[in-house]
């Protein structure tokens, strides 16, 4: 048992977020006394116990109790049970902890209970993400956000066949509803579950969206001529939609096949109506960074500034700095 009345002092004091001169203030002396204490070159007067007592809300026998181990242990057991860390038994953790860090800062040890702890966090925020977005697609099937929402959490924690669990349902009782249909769809292809997918395209409505998506299986499958040939295909016959000509363009582009994706991409922007859509401009100008395309590069963020200015009237702020930023960094490399 540590028995240094000054690192109990310091943490008291760090767990209740206060520093060393407010303390000194409530308590009646300097800053300076009690960074004495708190590196045990001093101890307080013994009148100023009571006080430090009822401020911390310890007895005074516990302010001469200091024990790490019996506060990891705290700790260690607040984690395995997490739906004990209620937002006060959080702060308390991470503040003890990033303390005892700042003593004690070759302890990995610390540092992988701080890690574990803000994964507790993460772990009851996502689990409320999927609660509600599930209540949110019940109440409403066709809302967007929520649905791809939803598709993000149970995909960040390795839960897409509950994902794929709940909305199957859905998709029978609403078996026109595109929105959840292309969002199972996408799970089935994380999952490969390759044949469901198929099956659940024949059975729908046709649409561009299913298209792509016959192809992303082939992908998948490792048949890659045979979804750029699904691909194109799309982009031939929905040559006059702008959205399907973007997704498809994005397709070749994830394949490597970037002049195909150039080109497409380009059709896709020339057919959009006024104002224009940027999308288009915006993966070109990167894929031609990427290929080490220079000065098409420069003229692609030349060209997004005059769109941005003719068409969306924006001519300062950071919508414009930026590309301005871009195009500087690009010019010194010619």
């Amino acid at each position: 048992m540590d028995l240094k009345i000054g690192s109990s002092i310091k943490r008291l004091r760090l767990e209740r977020d206060m520093t060393q001169e407010e303390l000194a203030q409530k308590i009646g002396v300097t800053f300076q006394a009690i960074s004495k204490w708190e590196t045990n070159t001093t101890t307080p007067d013994i009148a100023l116990l009571p006080k430090l007592s009822i401020l911390f809300g310890v007895s005074i026998d516990e302010l001469f109790a200091v024990n790490d181990s019996d506060y990891m242990d705290r700790i260690d057991s607040m984690i395995r049970d997490d739906h004990t860390i209620s937002n006060e038994n959080f702060i308390w953790a991470e503040r003890y902890l990033k303390g005892y860090i700042s003593e004690n800062p070759k302890d990995n040890r610390a540092r992988n209970r701080l890690v574990e702890l803000y994964g507790c966090r993460i772990n009851r925020y996502s689990l409320a993400q999927g609660r509600y977005a599930e209540e949110g697609i019940l109440t409403d099937p066709m809302d967007v956000d929520l649905n791809k929402k939803l598709l993000r959490v149970r995909e960040s924690r390795i839960e897409l066949d509950r994902y794929i669990a709940f909305i199957e349902p859905l998709v029978k009782k609403y078996p026109k509803n595109y929105v959840i249909i292309e969002c199972l769809l996408a799970a089935y292809i994380k999952q490969r579950y390759f044949n469901k997918a198929k099956e659940l395209i024949g059975k729908s409505e046709p649409r561009a969206a299913y298209e792509l998506i016959l192809g992303d299986i082939e992908l998948g499958l490792g048949n890659v001529a045979k979804a750029k040939e699904i691909w194109i295909g799309v982009a031939d016959t929905h040559s006059n939609d702008g959205w399907a000509l973007f997704e498809s363009a994005e397709r070749f582009n994830k394949a490597g096949d970037y002049d195909t994706a150039i080109s497409i991409y380009e059709k896709s922007y020339d057919i959009s109506p006024s104002p224009k859509w940027m999308d288009s401009l915006y993966a070109r100008v990167f894929l031609f960074e990427k290929l080490g395309r220079i000065q098409e590069a420069i003229e692609m963020w030349e060209t997004i500034i005059d769109v941005l200015a003719k068409d969306y009237h924006i001519t300062e702020g950071e919508t414009v700095d930026w590309p301005k930023r871009e195009l500087d960094k690009l010019r010194k490399k010619i």
